[in-house]
């Protein structure tokens, strides 16, 4: 079958011929009819050998693409609740069951797949969705139901539910009054933008380079939005318009989506006492010194780690429900470099994804999942 892979470390992905994959007797054989594309498969082909944090940790030829969304083709012996030509989605992030992060309900942490500061899986070390069929245990594996076209959840499955997760850990200093902060409004940050929003009443003040992408953040439940300006190098500029918009009192929860030390001097600048601070971004050498007057005094700092099949199983929900504005930019498989390539130059009109042809032997009627925006 075709696939997409990242042969070696420091080049683009090639296509390849591989076998079709055959499943286990606790795995099921999906027909990918989606895979969302992803700022760090860029990382991961810049990578150079031996470097941090993804040649270091893992090795190189493996089929990319980490947010997967397709149909049940065939069933591991073990496995009963679910029906060929169902749809599902696929969790980003792999787990053993058995550690104990895993047992504490923590599967996001699994020390069976770390591998230093990432998480190894389908797409980061092993074979991903960027191919005719992927296969994967079904624990990791969540029902759509039949009648539904899978393309408009594939983006959830990393950029929406790594969001969501980091909201939810914050979520419950978001009463009435508060504020929270969005600094990057790119894949992952206009859903933080719309996950604050669903879950708080908190007021909401995004922070970006792009007009065009603060347009966005205002559209999908922002109140405000900061320019942060490219020569603003420590921040003091947008921190201190926000600290004008909040009357000098500070945010009180600031999830950074890019990681950069600009970005996160800024969240230390605005920082408020007994506030918290969500790393979610893993822009290159991004650092923050803290200690006394860098930082909020009781603020906590916190780098947030993907997500849990809850996280995504609820995502879903929203989706389904209509409460998610899920932009798109889809790409024939045929068309996988021009869409890396428009990634990596910042000219995409939503979450690039690459579709495959729907399977004849599945009916599906088509059901959006809410203010869906697509170009094809």
């Amino acid at each position: 079958m075709k696939a997409f892979k990242l042969v070696q470390w420091g080049q683009p992905g090639q296509y390849v011929d591989i076998p079709k994959p055959k499943p286990g007797p606790n795995d099921i054989l999906i027909r990918m009819r989606a895979a969302g594309l992803c700022r760090s498969d860029l990382d991961m082909m810049d990578s150079q050998p031996g470097s941090q944090p993804y040649a270091a940790s893992v090795d190189a030829d493996y089929v990319l693409g980490h947010e997967n969304a397709g149909y049940v083709a065939e069933r591991g012996v073990n496995v009963t609740d679910l029906a060929v030509g169902e749809a599902v989605v696929v969790h980003h992030m792999p787990h053993c069951g058995n550690c104990r992060p895993c047992t504490d309900g923590m599967e996001n942490h699994c020390q069976a797949f770390k591998r230093g500061a990432i998480a190894t899986g389908r797409g980061c070390g092993g074979d991903g969705g960027l191919a005719e069929f992927l296969v994967a245990p079904r624990t990791e594996v969540i029902s759509l139901g039949f009648g539904v076209d899978p393309v408009d959840y594939a983006p959830l499955t990393d950029a929406a539910v790594t969001a969501y997760h980091a909201v939810r850990t914050a979520v419950q200093r978001l009463k009435p009054g508060t504020s929270a902060a969005i600094i990057g409004i790119g894949g992952l940050g206009s859903y933080g933008v719309q996950f604050v929003k669903l879950l708080s009443a908190a007021q909401i003040y995004a922070v970006d380079t792009s007009e065009d992408r603060l347009k966005v953040a205002r559209e999908v439940g922002a109140d405000s939005g900061v320019l942060f300006r490219e020569d603003d190098h420590d921040g003091n500029a947008a921190g201190d318009e926000i600290m004008e918009l909040t009357q000098g009192r500070g945010v009180d929860v600031i999830i950074d989506f890019v990681g950069s030390s600009a970005t996160l001097q800024l969240a230390a600048r605005i920082s408020r006492p007994q506030g918290r601070i969500l790393l979610v971004g893993m822009h290159p050498g991004g650092s923050l010194e803290v200690g006394w007057a860098r930082l909020a005094t009781s603020c906590e700092f916190a780098i947030s780690l993907g997500s849990t099949r809850q996280d995504l199983r609820e995502v879903c929900e929203l989706a389904r429900q209509g409460k998610l504005r899920i932009d798109v930019q889809k790409f024939g498989f045929d068309r996988i470099p021009e869409a890396y390539e428009k990634l990596r130059m910042g000219a995409l009109t939503g979450r690039a994804v690459v579709v495959f042809p729907n399977p004849k032997d599945v009916d599906v009627t088509r059901q959006s999942t809410g203010r869906l925006r697509s170009k094809l």
